[in-house]
């Protein structure tokens, strides 16, 4: 069983975005590239994948069936995963353990995500594990990346659907329906399906429970750590991870991904319908401990 690192001062202080002025670039910095399609999600940037590629000079690979970034900076590489909220860094061996490659896990406040099939990622964290300068400016909500003599300055995206403040799925929300859904999972000890999950899940699914006898998923879900990406002003879609096994070898781990349709009916937001899949990621991502 892997044993998890304590987070250092430096990875620490990856995960705050202070308040500043912009920054103004040296004059031997080319003119920035600016993109205007970041991200917020738990109050930190995200950035597309490509962004990190072109703008940083880091050499980026996606492995599409895994959903997992591979990041190479010098003799380190930097993995991450679609809906985990950590990033595993392999450096050489150290004198210690000279034929194992160090690792290090590092937790993230916010997971990278696939938001209408672009692949997002932690900016501060990738931006300094990469060398690069990273400042944020709160009033115009505006990042800033300078690594040697390229620049690139991240607008946040305005959303194509507009939906109202009120009518958003708040945080508390998406977690009670995640929870719901991991009790849906066996609906055995549950004596009245229909009246239980009335207030949380739509008539066409508690009837597909009903006749399934539970959701075949897994009920081991924590709190969503993506964002919900609406479709239109009264449907979403909201993709969630969970690791359910350890390899024989211990080099990867089984996970599940769970992808919840939501709809606001009636004035508050219920799951219409979840679909699941499965895939294989290098181990780390998770401190699964077998039962």
């Amino acid at each position: 069983m892997m044993k998890k690192m304590t987070i250092s001062l430096f990875a620490s202080a990856l995960l705050v975005l202070p308040a500043i002025p912009v920054l103004s670039f040296a004059a031997d910095t080319s003119k920035p590239t600016t993109i205007n399609n970041g991200q917020i999600n738990n109050g930190r940037v995200l950035i597309p994948l490509r962004a990190v590629s072109v703008n940083l000079g880091a050499s980026v690979e996606w492995f599409q069936a895994e959903k997992e970034v591979k990041i190479k900076n010098g003799d380190s590489t930097i993995w991450l995963a679609a809906n985990f909220k950590r990033a595993i860094i392999v450096s050489p061996p150290t004198t210690d353990n000279p034929d194992i490659p160090h690792q290090e896990y590092i937790d993230l406040d916010t997971a990278t995500q696939v938001i209408k099939g672009t692949t997002y990622v932690p900016l501060r964290f990738v931006g300094q594990s990469l060398g690069a300068n990273v400042l944020w400016n709160q009033q115009t909500k505006q990042a800033t990346l300078t690594l040697g003599g390229m620049g690139l300055v991240v607008n946040m995206e305005q959303p194509s659907v507009q939906i109202p403040d009120k009518q958003k799925i708040m945080d508390p929300r998406l977690k009670l329906l995640s929870d719901k859904l991991n009790q849906a999972a066996d609906v055995s000890s549950i004596k009245n399906i229909s009246s239980y999950f009335k207030p949380y899940f739509t008539d066409k699914l508690i009837k597909s429970i009903v006749q399934n006898k539970g959701l075949n998923t897994a009920s081991s879900y924590e709190a969503p750590a993506s964002l919900p990406v609406y479709i239109n002003k009264t449907s979403a879609t909201l993709s969630q991870s969970v690791i359910l096994a350890n390899g024989l070898t211990g080099e990867d781990q089984y996970a599940e991904d769970r992808t919840i349709n939501l709809v606001f009916t009636n004035g508050v937001w219920k799951v219409d319908s979840v679909s699941k899949g499965s895939r294989v990621l290098i181990s780390g991502f998770s401190d699964f401990q077998p039962q």
